[in-house]
């Protein structure tokens, strides 16, 4: 597998997993994946006070482009972590609404097969999938009522780590200008197939500092013990 097409094909995973979730429900379903508790979370990043979570079905890719099908007996579990706003402690605190390199924005996937072919079939498909069908620009299409679009300018790079059977890891750095105004923001997103499980890490930063790729191999190192 190349790494041209394993890029395309994680940035498609990613995608996949991210958007999915929020049409299902907020609570995991009994036997589906786990993702890791905000209280182990906490132990990395300390800035989280809470997750919102929610379960589906997996959707490997289509014989087409732009189609998906399900994967028989998998189950996907997401997470976004947050600072609890509920509590007055952190609202007072005006840090707490920044997202930084220090206290980025975490989330977390976690995807169970019924065997290990299930998943090498899944993460192997949308290589074979982004070769046929080049992953676009996310967004790409719309406009924006008319206004001025953003100049974009992007960078990766890959990040060295030992986790499960296969894994990827880059920090991908963007930035955008809008009437004149840069805005920069970087993300750490870590994948890892270990047998029948699949997890996918993420923390992103808005304010051009990166988050901590040491802690990111740690929180993907936690969603892998988690998972089952």
């Amino acid at each position: 597998m190349s790494r041209r097409w394993m890029n395309r094909a994680l940035i498609a995973l990613v995608v996949t997993a991210v958007t999915v979730p929020a049409l299902a429900t907020s609570a995991t379903a009994a036997g589906a994946a786990k993702v890791p508790s905000v209280d182990a979370t906490a132990k990395i990043y300390p800035h989280v006070g809470t997750s919102s979570e929610s379960s589906s079905k997996v959707y490997g890719p289509g014989k087409k482009c732009g189609q998906q099908k399900v994967v028989k007996g998998a189950s996907q579990t997401s997470a976004s972590y947050s600072p609890d706003y509920s509590d007055p402690a952190v609202v007072a605190d005006p840090s707490a609404f920044e997202m930084t390199g220090e206290r980025p924005s975490v989330s977390a996937t976690a995807m169970k097969f019924p065997n290990a072919k299930a998943a090498i079939a899944y993460v192997h498909g949308y290589d074979k999938y982004t070769k046929k069908c080049p992953v676009t620009n996310p967004g790409g299409g719309g406009g924006n009522g008319g206004g001025q679009l953003p100049d974009c300018k992007s960078s990766m790079k890959k990040i060295a780590f030992k986790l499960g059977d296969e894994r990827y890891g880059y920090q991908f750095r963007s930035t955008c200008t809008i009437s004149g105004q840069p805005s920069t923001s970087v993300m750490n997103t870590l994948f890892v197939r270990d047998g029948k499980y699949v997890v996918f890490a993420n923390a992103m930063s808005m304010d051009a500092t990166a988050p901590s790729i040491p802690k990111s191999v740690e929180f993907t190192r936690l969603a892998l013990r988690t998972v089952s």
